[in-house]
């Protein structure tokens, strides 16, 4: 965009949201703020198994980003961003914790969303993985640092975020970009990680765009369902893949912006096509460009006002796995040339003979946020397929409202599978439960989505979602 077009968007941006405000009346306020977390040396990278050797440079900075929310009335949020393929629950939790001790804010009232890039180093504790590997875990230490400073620069932005808090006008609308294809290709020995042009996707662009009184772009949160898996497996280099360069595009050309994306229910969406550094600047310039559309088209936003309502619940998500320590000690026999499979059933075993047993639920963290009587944001943990967030908004639609479904929120676990896929079985059907550093024994039940579903709709009532 040139400095023409930027200034004559801004006085547009001006215009149109004392428009909102005016109709609105909404009192909102928001905040943001980021941090870099790029390591300055070699990590761990984090999203391929086949991955012997540390990371080899950066090709764009990885960050965490917060976005506080407040209402007229004085409720409160925050979203929290982190370029990473994940985290785990008791990650999470001391990030939820040392906000809430220096903030003051319910549980209810943060999120954590990872975007899911495979070229950002690991969070969670590199020395499974090592092990599994033949690795020295002495080569653990870079994560380790890692780890820690993504913890203190999320808790830190939160309060940056907070600190930044002006009024505002908010407003939500929806683009389209075509890149996400199902990835579960069907063969004649079953499903594999492939191409299915056939397969259901969910291709919208959810935007919420924060606007100053002085026309101002103070933040744009906007998510796509779909592996962030542009680079595979042979790129070393750390980035945020395309959700990365859609981020750095939107902030150049709304300078002092910052922009802020969550991953929707993309466990079963790859891009389409992958492979290099270049396609994923080409995926992340074309979301990037769907935003865009969004932001310049007052016709294709919708003020958001009313207040700030958000609820947190745990769903107990069933699992299948035997729970005695001969089945793990027959696998250990089955796979001897399988590092991931041992290392899941030796895992099992340790939890069995330390007197922890094999757990048969997964409370899996569900949680939403109303923006006034205009949307809905719901935060599903894992790597939740795109049947949940297709079945949501057709079964909750109402008439003025959206319903955002996100996930890769609070915990991810693993792979959340739909009765579908399931059913299918395939990667996402069970077998990547080997590839978590989890002692779950896994596949989930068939009753895992009516479960989940279930918990959805209940906090979709709590928070007013139906008129």
């Amino acid at each position: 965009m040139t400095t023409t077009m930027r200034r004559l968007t801004a006085c547009w941006l001006a215009i149109a949201a004392t428009a909102v405000s005016a109709r609105a009346g909404d009192g909102w306020s928001a905040g943001a703020a980021a941090a870099d977390v790029t390591p300055a040396g070699p990590v761990w990278l984090a999203g391929y198994a086949s991955r012997k050797t540390p990371s080899e440079g950066v090709t764009i900075p990885i960050k965490v980003k917060a976005l506080a929310l407040r209402d007229g009335g004085g409720a409160t949020a925050v979203l929290l961003t982190a370029d990473v393929v994940g985290f785990d629950r008791a990650f999470a939790d001391r990030v939820f914790a040392a906000i809430q001790a220096a903030h003051g804010l319910p549980r209810e009232a943060v999120a954590l969303f990872a975007s899911h890039t495979h070229t950002a180093p690991l969070v969670r504790d590199a020395r499974p993985m090592l092990a599994e590997r033949g690795i020295d875990l002495d080569r653990a230490k870079p994560n380790d640092d890692f780890r820690r400073d993504v913890e203190a620069k999320l808790v830190a932005t939160a309060g940056a975020a907070i600190a930044a808090l002006r009024p505002v006008s908010l407003a939500f609308g929806e683009g389209e970009v075509s890149f996400a294809i199902n990835r579960r290709e069907k063969t004649a020995s079953g499903f594999r990680i492939g191409r299915n042009p056939d397969g259901p996707v969910d291709r919208a662009v959810p935007v919420l765009r924060a606007v100053a009184d002085d026309g101002s772009l103070v933040a744009v949160l906007f998510g796509y369902a779909c592996h962030n898996t542009t680079l595979t497996d042979k790129i070393m280099t750390i980035s945020g893949d395309y959700a990365g360069f859609a981020q750095a595009k939107l902030e150049d050309d709304h300078p002092g912006a910052v922009a802020l994306f969550v991953m929707g229910c993309g466990g079963d969406a790859n891009p389409d096509p992958r492979g290099t550094v270049e396609l994923g600047v080409r995926h992340g310039h074309a979301l990037a460009d769907a935003v865009e559309a969004v932001l310049d088209d007052p016709a294709r936003l919708r003020p958001v006002a009313g207040r700030l309502n958000a609820a947190f619940d745990e769903a107990p998500l069933p699992l299948a796995g035997p729970t005695d320590r001969a089945s793990y000690e027959a696998r250990l026999q089955e796979t001897p040339e399988n590092p991931a499979r041992r290392s899941h059933a030796q895992r099992l075993i340790a939890d069995i003979d330390a007197g922890r047993g094999v757990t048969t639920t997964y409370p899996a963290p569900v949680q939403a946020f109303a923006l006034g009587d205009s949307l809905v944001l719901v935060a599903l943990a894992g790597e939740v397929v795109v049947d949940y967030s297709l079945r949501l908004k057709r079964e909750e639609v109402s008439p003025g409202r959206s319903l955002w479904v996100a996930a890769y929120a609070n915990d991810v676990l693993g792979y959340v599978p739909s009765a579908r896929v399931l059913a299918e079985g395939g990667y996402e059907g069970g077998d990547a439960l080997y590839y978590a550093y989890a002692s779950l024994p896994g596949p989930f039940a068939p009753e895992v989505e009516p479960i989940l579903v279930g918990a959805v709709k209940r906090l979709l009532e709590r928070v007013g979602r139906k008129p």
